[in-house]
């Protein structure tokens, strides 16, 4: 049900039966309707005083969920009527209308799926068969009309409609199967009675109708088959106790509990039959996507297979068209030709789009089961918008079953931390496969066979199979030996069986994919239409590869994908990639698959090209490591182009695109990173080119987070210089922000104060989005901190105030999850400089707020300090000095993650100890800051200031102490820092009183 009031949509309504009540009074507003009647209707287990007050009950939720009730509903003490004076457009309404009219398109159009769809009261069930009746006949009738004017792809379209409002109807799949073969199109004609057979066979058990058979059969009369018999769907034997736990996740997650489910076993175990066997027992909207390994990764690849099946893709007109521009970002077919929607920053990417695929997959409103196959081949995207799915909707009636090879989930795999997550949350099941038991294998083999086998033979296959499923199947079909080792060996035998243009056709097939729409292998083939049908057929037959998804096949298992593509032979092989990928590339294919294709066809100039597109197009939906991975894949490759001006400028363009994608998975500081930049420049300058401002931009970043002040510094004149030449607001802003940063860092202060200030001026000239998109962070919020902080050191705390007030109001309302916690994160640090604990704990909460599970190590490291920094307040001292010298070894002797961060930690931790009370260790760590830089020359006046106190507290004689507070003032005078200056000014009116007072 969806309510719109003057246009403007309505929020859902609250519950089910509030629904319930609107949706009969709407159907039957030709006559007032009892409230006994309703009551009985919609309680019909209830009592009758009690169905009456949860009557009463509804009303009043009515009222509350529908603006003007009774402007539409005359609500009397016996009688409940929606107004007939009351306006209204109703879609049943509309579509028995147009059905009156013979307004055949009109009706089709207006029926947007089942009425209320996933409500199961009794009495919508008769109204809702009715209308789904309607709604086939003039499907059925419209194909038949535009059959009579000869526009087959418009009849193609409706009876394929037709097909998916009742996939057991087999007079659909006949009328299908008629119009594309009257259309000239018999690929799809011979797919729709694979489809068709394969649905009654698994929904029913049972065998397509005569008449069916007979159209089949006319089909292929020309192709003369060389085989006619066909290999049913695998038997499913055991597995009593698994089925049952998954039926029981799936009862829960049908009642309101979103849950995911894991089948993890070796291949052939099973899994994939265990989960079809769960779909075949349950009422749900059912979709289906397999992860594969060899095509290239695809971001967000499973969730476009959802929402590109048949009973998601058919909901997505209810969306409204702010959400279908986000799936268009996935789904270019939903943009209907128009321009891709604009780019946009990660964070708010990862704010739209996750809750436009939650609204596309669970609008259904009926129960819903997500299947993903081999998930361990899965895109991270896709397997953190199922994290999404289930945390964020909890009531959710969903179930997402995956199946998975354990021994393929290393260390670090996106589906274990998914599976971390969910375990923590309470949502998370697993259901491991093992082999077969002895009975069971012969259980399996006899029924393979049809009928009873010898008891030798039977002991013979346990012991060579050891219960593997798909061995005692592939070797039963094979007829294989006793003493075959090897269920590979298995298939490759029952592929040599077949006729010379199947087996063509199962090599081409596999070079293409596991998974493969028909028409690229018909093409690349080259076969005439009538042999690739029977060829075709054969392998469905012998139960090669299987329908799967909108106009595609599938292999029925990944293992026997493998055996046809060994048989093809490198030097075919290379050549069937070269054409599927120029197939491919005219059909507009996936920019990754087409690379993979390329590649491993040897030609590496457009594999180079197609991989940098694929960068491009996985950096656009934020996929940083598939990014970084494309494109370092194309210069791997690019090291095989004929040597020259030309190759090195492509390198030189493949590592200026990399460092944006590296940085958000490494940071600036990484090995990776570095070896990226030298490389860059060698190849600028032996071109005698130009670097380009992105290559600078990160060049200047990586110096600062090495505590390369005077080289970052540098990098920054050549950005101002570049964006003075073209006259670049934005390029000019982000040149004084990093020359403002190495300022700050090498302790100028005005200098830095100078940089900021013109920054945060020319921020007001150019469009927020513009610095985000470009340069991966919000900046502007970033240097009104940085400038706040520095104008409270140069001792100026009104601007202060102002800038740091500024900059977090702003924070707040940025969409920008990143720059808002690194906003935070200053915050925190001026706080500590400021000595004001509260506003520390504020600020600290704020990052908290913002620190997403995946968060880069530039936010998490210093949130691990402020952790310990909080510890040493709460006076859990132990804790918490151990918590900050951890984070600060990390940083000091690993790799830093972030500009500065060494000083940052090493501040925190040297205060900690004067907090504790700890002034040996505190003198240690002060004579190494002394030392160090990377940051901590910043706080050389508080350092000195410190080792002072910690001098003092260990019994060091006046005259040293004092000597380190006269430097201490001296570093501060150097630097301008007044606010220091002034702190040390009071430490040394202290001693002065306290020696007094001794005398």
């Amino acid at each position: 049900m969806e309510l719109r009031l003057d246009g403007e949509p309505l929020p859902p309504l609250e519950s089910a039966r509030v629904e319930s009540l609107l949706a009969y009074l709407l159907l039957h507003r030709d006559a007032p309707q009892l409230r006994q009647r309703l009551a009985f209707l919609l309680w019909p287990d209830s009592t009758d005083a009690q169905a009456r007050t949860n009557l009463r009950k509804v009303l009043h939720n009515l009222r509350r969920c529908l603006p003007e009730t009774d402007r539409f509903i005359d609500i009397g003490a016996r009688t409940l009527r929606w107004r007939e004076d009351a306006p209204l457009w109703l879609d049943v309404e509309q579509f028995e209308q147009a059905l009156a009219d013979g307004r055949l398109e009109d009706a089709v159009r207006v029926y947007g799926g089942e009425l209320l769809e996933g409500d199961y009261d009794e009495w919508i069930a008769d109204e809702r068969e009715r209308l789904a009746e309607l709604h086939m006949e003039a499907l059925g009738e419209l194909a038949r009309r535009h059959e009579r004017d000869r526009n087959w792809p418009a009849a193609i379209r409706c009876a394929e409609r037709l097909v998916g409002c009742d996939p057991l109807r087999e007079e659909g799949h006949r009328l299908l199967i008629r119009l594309s073969g009257e259309g000239g199109d018999r690929v799809r004609a011979l797919r729709t009675y694979h489809v068709c057979a394969a649905t009654l066979e698994r929904e029913l058990g049972v065998e397509p109708s005569p008449e069916t058979r007979a159209m089949y059969e006319e089909l292929l009369a020309e192709t003369a088959p060389v085989w006619g018999g066909r290999h049913a769907t695998s038997p499913f034997v055991g597995r009593e106790e698994e089925g049952d736990r998954l039926a029981g996740a799936w009862r829960a997650a049908a009642r309101g509990g979103a849950r995911f489910v894991l089948v993890s076993g070796e291949a052939g175990a099973g899994k994939t039959r265990l989960v079809d066997e769960l779909r075949v027992r349950v009422n749900a909207v059912a979709v289906e996507a397999r992860a594969y390994p060899a095509e290239g990764t695809i971001a967000y690849g499973v969730v476009a297979a959802w929402l590109r099946s048949r009973p998601v893709s058919a909901r997505l007109p209810r969306l409204n068209r702010a959400e279908l521009t986000e799936l268009s970002r996935l789904l270019p077919e939903l943009g209907g030709g128009a321009a891709p929607p604009e780019p946009v920053s990660e964070a708010e990417l990862r704010r739209r789009l996750p809750r436009a695929i939650g609204r596309a997959l669970l609008n259904a409103g009926a129960p819903l089961l997500l299947v993903v196959d081999d998930a361990q081949w899965a895109d991270a995207q896709s397997l953190r918008l199922i994290h999404y799915l289930v945390r964020a909707a909890p009531s959710a009636r969903l179930l997402v079953a995956a199946t998975a090879r354990r021994e393929d989930l290393d260390a670090g795999h996106p589906l274990g931390a998914l599976i971390g997550s969910l375990q923590e949350l309470g949502r998370f099941t697993e259901i491991g496969l093992g082999r077969l038991g002895p009975a069971e294998t012969a259980r399996l083999a006899e029924r393979v066979a049809g009928g009873p086998l010898d008891a030798g033979d039977l002991d013979r296959l346990y012991g060579y199979s050891e219960g593997n499923p798909l061995f005692v199947v592939e070797a039963m079909r094979a007829d294989a030996p006793a003493d075959t080792a090897k269920v590979q060996a298995l298939i490759a035998g029952r592929l040599e069986r077949l006729s010379p243009p199947a087996a063509e056709l199962a090599g081409v097939a596999a070079a293409v994919g596991r998974a493969f729409p028909a028409d690229v292998p018909a093409r690349v083939s080259g076969f005439d239409e009538r042999t690739f049908v029977a060829a075709l057929d054969e392998l469905w037959r012998r139960g090669i590869v299987r329908a799967h998804g909108p106009g595609a096949y599938d292999f029925s298992h990944g293992r026997i994908r493998d055996a046809a593509y060994a048989a093809l032979g490198p030097p075919r092989q290379r050549r069937v990639h070269l054409a599927v990928a120029r197939v491919l590339e005219e059909c507009g294919g996936e920019a990754a698959a087409l690379a993979s294709h390329y590649e491993k066809a040897g030609a590496l100039a457009d594999a180079v090209r197609w991989h940098e597109r694929a960068a491009g197009e996985a950096q656009w939906l934020h996929a940083h490591a598939d990014a970084a991975r494309e494109l370092e894949r194309a210069l791997a490759l690019s090291e095989g182009l004929p040597q020259g001006p030309g190759t090195a400028r492509t390198q030189l363009r493949l590592l200026t695109a990399l460092p944006a994608p590296l940085v958000a998975c490494e940071g600036y500081g990484s090995a990776r990173m570095a070896r990226v930049h030298a490389r860059a420049l060698r190849l600028a300058d032996r071109l005698g080119a130009e670097p380009e401002p992105p290559l600078v931009w990160s060049l200047a970043l990586a110096a600062l987070t090495r505590g390369e002040w005077a080289a970052a510094n540098d990098f920054g004149a050549r950005l101002r210089d570049r964006a003075e030449r073209d006259g670049d607001q934005v390029l000019r802003a982000e040149a004084d922000f990093v020359r403002g940063i190495a300022a700050s860092w090498s302790g100028d202060l005005e200098r830095a104060r100078r940089h900021f200030t013109a920054a945060v001026r020319r921020f007001g000239s150019a469009p927020r989005g513009a610095h985000v998109l470009r340069f991966g962070q919000d900046t502007e919020l970033i240097v009104r901190l940085r400038l706040a902080h520095a104008l409270w050191l140069l001792g100026r705390g009104a601007e202060a105030d102002r800038e740091r007030d500024a900059a977090l109001a702003v924070a707040q309302g940025s969409t920008h999850a990143y720059s808002r916690a690194v906003t935070w994160l200053w915050a925190a640090v001026d706080a500590v400089d400021r000595g004001d604990d509260a506003q520390f704990r504020r600020h600290v909460r704020g990052l908290e707020a913002d620190l997403v599970e995946d968060a880069p190590r530039q936010v998490r490291v210093p949130m691990e300090l402020f952790g310990g920094y909080l510890d040493l307040l709460a006076g859990r001292t132990g804790p918490g000095l151990a918590r900050l010298r951890h984070c600060r070894d990390q940083v000091v002797h690993g790799e830093a993650p972030a500009p500065g961060l060494p000083g940052v930690a090493t501040r925190l931790l040297l205060e900690g100890y004067s907090l504790a009370a700890e002034p040996a260790a505190g003198l240690a760590l002060a004579d190494e800051a002394l030392g160090m830089g990377r940051g901590a020359r910043l706080w050389e006046a508080e350092i000195r200031r410190l080792r002072a106190t910690f001098l003092a507290a260990l019994g060091a004689p006046d005259g040293e102490v004092d000597a380190e507070l006269r430097r201490a003032l001296a570093a501060a005078r150097r630097q301008g820092q007044r606010a220091f200056e002034e702190r040390v000014r009071g430490t040394l009116a202290e001693r002065g009183l306290r020696q007094d007072r001794a005398i």
